[in-house]
Formats: C-alpha cells, structure tokens, sequence
C-alpha cells in the first residue's frame, strides 16, 4: 500500500465518522500537480494544500461553506508510512 492509499484510508474515515456515510461515499483524489488533496462528501467540497513531501501525521481540509475538518493518522498508519 502506497502513501496514496494510506492517506485515502485515513481521509475517508475521518469523512465518513463525521457525515454520517459510508466510507465508500467520499471521493479523495489528488490535483493534477499532486499539490492538493480534494475531498467530496455529502456534496460538500474540502481542499487540502500540500506544503511539503514529507508524510504528515495531520492533514487540515477547509472549505468555504463549512467549518475546517482535521484528519489525524492513527499510529498503525503512521508506521505503515514509514515502510
């Protein structure tokens, strides 16, 4: 499993627990440049601007609509991300 996926996992189980949805219901893709994490849920829209290629354990989505959402990894991930 590639950081990707680790990420995706992370995102759409924070997304998921907070609206109420299936984890399958959130769609995380990536910009085209790899710079921005783009998260819909529940029709809602949230952007992630990353800011460095090192693995952060802590990832803050904001949206103009709705309150700021904060996406922590759990220890299991982080270590996976270490491999």
């Amino acid at each position: 499993m590639n950081a990707h996926d680790i990420y995706r996992e992370a995102i759409k189980r924070v997304f998921a627990n907070l609206y109420g949805v299936s984890p399958d219901e959130v769609d995380v893709s990536w910009s085209s440049d790899s710079d921005v994490i783009i998260v819909r849920c529940t029709d809602k829209t949230f952007t992630h601007e990353i800011l460095s290629d090192d693995n952060d354990a802590t990832l803050g989505f904001v949206s103009d609509a709705e309150d700021p959402v904060t996406v922590r990894l759990k220890d299991e991930e982080l270590r996976r991300l270490e491999r």
